[in-house]
């Protein structure tokens, strides 16, 4: 029982990490954002120019290689700045986490395909992801903005993410609404990922059932 929850939750693992990997380098999303807020009147600058930004920024987040970021038209503070560095490590974590268990989910399920006991982990990864669904669901029902701030305050330990306007322009392109988006695209990525990887288990099961 605990290995079949265990080979479960490697499974889980990287469902989630690359429902939010798909959210991050989710581009067009801000792209599709710039007219639905008014973005060019918050900020003063053109979509083009704003998308340099915008891609700038993700590429910072993604790619270890660029170790720093600098804007070319906004301005950042020294707080404002170590908290796109907060977020960077936990992108790349999350990074981590999604090739490992990656790896190990093609593993665990390619060995549990071979031995015709696919069916044991389709309840408790159906049951993982009925969770989560559930909680992110429940969160955007209840109240967005205070799950936004409790999220902060669990993930980050200084309050660097309380961005100044005036200090930190970049925050004009980024609303709280653009946010409210990325959190609902990233419950649509992990229903459509969940629900694709337990269609290809039970795809799986069925072709092997038929072999017998």
């Amino acid at each position: 029982m605990l290995k079949r929850a265990f080979q479960a939750l490697i499974v889980f693992l990287f469902i989630i990490s690359l429902a939010i990997f798909v959210t991050i380098n989710s581009v067009w999303l801000f792209r599709l954002s710039i007219p639905l807020f008014h973005l060019t009147d918050q900020t003063g600058l053109t979509t083009s120019q704003m998308m340099h930004e915008y891609l700038k920024m993700i590429s910072y987040l993604q790619l270890p290689w660029q170790t720093s970021l600098h804007f070319d038209f906004f301005a950042s503070s020294s707080q404002g700045l170590q908290h796109f560095k907060d977020v960077r490590s936990l992108v790349m974590v999350n990074n981590l986490v999604m090739l490992i268990s990656g790896v190990a989910s093609w593993l665990v399920l390619n060995k549990l395909v071979q031995n015709k006991q696919l069916y044991n982990l389709l309840n408790p990864l159906r049951i993982l992801v009925t969770i989560i669904i559930g909680i992110a669901g429940g969160i955007m029902l209840v109240n967005f903005d205070q799950a936004f701030i409790w999220f902060h305050q669990l993930f980050f330990r200084n309050d660097y993410w309380l961005f100044d306007p005036n200090r930190d322009e970049v925050i004009n392109m980024l609303p709280d609404g653009f946010f409210a988006l990325c959190f609902l695209l990233f419950g649509g990525a992990l229903v459509s990922i969940g629900i694709l990887v337990l269609l290809l288990m039970i795809r799986y099961q069925i072709k092997a059932a038929k072999k017998d």
